[in-house]
């Protein structure tokens, strides 16, 4: 008899058979789904579920429950299965050297073979009337099918870098080509590192390239939602620049707002001016007793003094009585039981001019061997080297953290006390002479040259410089923030005599700023010493102080009424300062190595 093509390459199944067949056979309540397993692998399975249903089946019943519609034979060739009995050695599956897929449907479920391998099995031909077949070898290896158990942890990890990937984001999901699932970044850097001709896919290398990425919308796909992570981290980063954006606003703010207030106590001062101007007290006689004559320095080197309103101390420039600390610094005098109090070492050569910041308590000192020392709570800390042997300093009246030193060449620097690795700015006229004083006031910057003087109005940081229409040559600058006046001491030449010019800086209706000549007065015959001279106030009068070599005096020349006043001074005076202690006026002044102390006293006349 010929046997059919198609049945002979089918593959065949070898199922025992049952020791009682059973001619009504129920239909199996529980079969599933078998997927991707080994041909050898099926009638163990089939025999597994047959048991745990606790029913008998034989092999034609088997496939009669599996197509009950169809005869066995056309059932088999129709699904390249052969079915035989074997009774010399039963329960053996023969499978073909090829692989194949077979599937069987029914009502209830689908059994699946698909791609299985099995060349080391001997093929067998097909006999449709029951014959046994014998088998020649026993099949390569048999697996079980995979629980879905097992499975659940599948299509949850890059294979790349076993990190669960996720639905967005770097690393969501894509496919090759070739099926296989990875996280994007993972593969795409993969591919990457390899030729463009020789890259393949990390789990099957087959041909891949960038352009085969495919993301995966899969329904059912374990995935890890990192949507929200990745939404929260941008509105991390947005909420990261709108802070840092709200910082820099409130910076501004802040500064904006230091500025208005500077402006509003300056303009407190002045309404406060103006009502104590209408409001005077009745006027008094003041006369200057000697309280103290302190010697400071027996080797001489003083030059400068300031005061301290805080501590009621005097700071007073002298050389260092230590042979192994040569130089210059300050010594501190108490304004109130006057002794003598702590040296601090600040220069190599002389000082020419210190100044005390009530708001900031700091000191400030300048010297001949260029540098710039600022002393905080008496001791020094911090130094700056301008490169030239300095004249004068003065803090700024506005912005308590800025001042401004002169020396030689007529040079001005302006500091910031937060910043002292460079100057702010640099400001310089045609004028080459030293900078011997400078004075900051609510209109602008006034510095005093050898041979000329000027004001320095800013305007938006830009300083433009106007000269004050008064003949030198100059000694010394001094300005008085209450009454919005300044005293220039010139010195004397040839044959006119030393003088100081009293004049009053205001603004016109322009805003220009004008200088109001107020008073001049005369001084000594000669001037071999650069004294400088100051202003001198108690309530109700104020006097322009300076020292006459000529008549070794010191001049009070009264103003706004008040009663002009000398007082004997044999050494003359290189430095004036006044003191307020407890509501008392002290005069120092300050020779080369004395220190003479005045206090006004109020007089019934």
């Amino acid at each position: 008899m010929d046997e059919d093509p198609e049945l002979t390459s089918s593959p065949v199944i070898v199922i025992p058979e049952s020791p009682e067949r059973s001619e009504n056979i129920d239909q199996p309540q529980n079969i599933q789904p078998i997927v991707n397993v080994d041909d050898n692998a099926l009638f163990e399975d089939v025999l597994e579920i047959i048991q745990n249903n606790n029913q008998n089946y034989n092999s034609e019943a088997m496939l009669e429950h599996l197509n009950p519609d169809l005869p066995p034979s056309p059932i088999l060739a129709s699904t390249g299965v052969g079915l035989s009995r074997a009774a010399s050695n039963p329960g053996e599956v023969e499978l073909p050297r090829h692989s194949s897929q077979a599937h069987i449907s029914n009502e209830d479920s689908n059994l699946i073979i698909a791609n299985e391998e099995s060349n080391s099995l001997a093929s067998c031909p097909e006999n449709r009337d029951g014959d046994d077949v014998d088998v020649e070898e026993p099949p390569a290896k048999v697996r079980k099918i995979s629980s879905p158990k097992q499975e659940e942890g599948d299509g949850e990890t890059c294979p790349i870098c076993l990190d669960t990937w996720g639905n967005s984001g770097e690393h969501r999901l894509v496919a090759l080509k070739c099926g296989h699932l990875f996280g994007w970044q993972c593969v795409e850097r993969w591919l990457k590192a390899q030729a463009t001709k020789d890259r393949t896919c990390p789990t099957c290398k087959s041909k891949a390239n960038l352009k085969d990425m495919r993301f995966i919308y899969a329904r059912r796909l374990v995935a890890a939602d990192t949507s929200q992570i990745a939404a929260l981290q941008k509105q991390i980063d947005v909420l990261k620049s709108e802070n840092s954006r709200a910082e820099l606003e409130l910076l501004k703010s802040r500064i904006a707002h230091r500025a208005c207030v500077l402006q509003l106590e300056v303009l407190r001062s002045t309404l406060m001016k103006s009502q104590t101007a209408k409001d005077q007290p009745p006027r008094r006689s003041w006369r200057f007793a000697l309280e103290k004559n302190q010697e400071v320095s027996k080797d001489g080197g003083c030059r400068v003094l300031t005061y301290n309103c805080r501590t009621y101390e005097l700071y007073v420039s002298q050389k260092s009585t230590n042979n192994l600390f040569p130089g210059y610094g300050i010594r501190k005098v108490s304004c109130i039981d006057y002794k003598l109090g702590q040296f601090i070492h600040l220069h190599p050569k002389p000082i020419r001019d210190i100044t005390y910041s009530q708001p900031r308590d700091l000191l400030l000192s300048v010297g001949l061997d260029s540098s710039v020392r600022i002393i905080e709570r008496g001791i020094p800390s911090a130094s700056i080297q301008c490169g030239m042997p300095l004249w004068s300093c003065s803090w700024d009246y506005l912005r308590s953290n800025e001042f401004c030193v002169g020396g030689v060449g007529g040079v001005i620097h302006q500091y910031d006390v937060r910043n002292t690795n460079t100057s702010i700015q640099t400001l310089n006229t045609n004028d080459l002479s030293p900078v011997v004083s400078l004075c900051s006031t609510e209109h602008g910057l006034l510095s005093c040259q050898l041979n000329s003087c000027w004001l320095w109005e800013s305007n938006m940081r830009q300083w433009i410089p106007k000269a004050i229409p008064i003949d030198g040559p100059f000694v010394s600058l001094c300005y008085d923030n209450d009454s919005h006046r300044a005293l220039i001491t010139s010195r004397a030449s040839g044959n006119s005599r030393s003088k100081l010019t009293l004049f009053k800086l205001k603004a016109n209706n322009s805003g220009e700023i004008m200088f109001d000549l107020e008073q001049t007065f005369v001084g000594s015959a000669r001037s071999t010493l650069m004294s400088r001279g100051t202003f001198v106030r108690t309530p109700g009068a104020i006097w322009a102080a300076a020292h006459s070599e000529s008549e070794s005096a010191l001049n009070l020349h009264g103003l706004d009424g008040a009663r002009t006043m000398t007082l004997p001074a044999v050494e003359p005076a290189l430095d004036i300062c006044t003191a307020q202690v407890n509501g008392d006026t002290i005069v120092a002044a300050l020779s080369e190595s004395r220190l003479r102390l005045y206090k006004a006293v109020a007089t019934s006349s």
